[in-house]
């Protein structure tokens, strides 16, 4: 595993983004897709899918996808010329992970994730949306929490609940392709590591 300053010289067209809650991956998986020219894709809505009401209602609401669906959903985003993945899953996720040219994992203090999980909510309902009740932020803020002192999730496990997802699940996931992988535990870190990303394009 390197450090945010050794990210190598190719051209980076595959790019999964990972860490807990909280920890930024979806605004800075965007960020990192407008500037490389490629499409973003928020695990989030490959894990799960809308209800009757359609894609605009609360993700509370959304159903787990079956595990083998979502692998299979996996293969075919992995299988496409560019795209820039972000999302706290291991276990179905190995198509990404294996294809991926760089991951980038932020794997941040919890006390900067569980603030951003409360800043997010509290921005999220000032202009009128509908995702974060109390419950969801009282969940997601726990998960921000403990997602580093959670045990390693087993392959079981990660079939039948997303929160065996942690920092040391994800460690051992990652572990086959530790070469390109981007570890950041902290801020400055993450923008290293952006810098070197967004240079290596042509």
């Amino acid at each position: 595993m390197r450090s945010a300053d050794g990210t190598g010289g190719a051209t980076v067209r595959r790019l999964l983004v990972v860490g807990g809650p909280g920890s930024g991956k979806t605004t800075l998986a965007r960020s990192l897709a407008a500037a490389l020219g490629l499409p973003h894709h928020d695990l989030d809505r490959v894990a799960y899918s809308p209800p009757a009401g359609g894609p605009d209602a609360p993700f509370g609401k959304w159903a787990r996808v079956p595990d083998d669906q979502r692998r299979e959903r996996a293969a075919c985003l992995a299988a496409t010329d560019g795209w820039v993945a972000d999302g706290l899953y291991a276990g179905w996720t190995a198509p990404l992970r294996d294809a991926a040219d760089v991951i980038l994992w932020l794997d941040l203090p919890a006390r900067i994730t569980a603030w951003r999980v409360l800043k997010r909510a509290i921005e999220h309902r000032r202009h009128g949306g509908r995702d974060w009740d109390l419950r969801s932020v009282r969940r997601v803020t726990q998960g921000a929490l403990s997602y580093r002192r959670r045990p390693e999730g087993t392959a079981d496990k990660l079939r039948e609940r997303d929160g065996a997802n942690s920092s040391r699940t994800l460690a051992a996931f990652l572990q086959p392709v530790n070469d390109r992988v981007l570890r950041c535990h902290n801020s400055g870190a993450v923008r290293r590591a952006v810098r070197k990303i967004t240079l290596r394009q042509p």
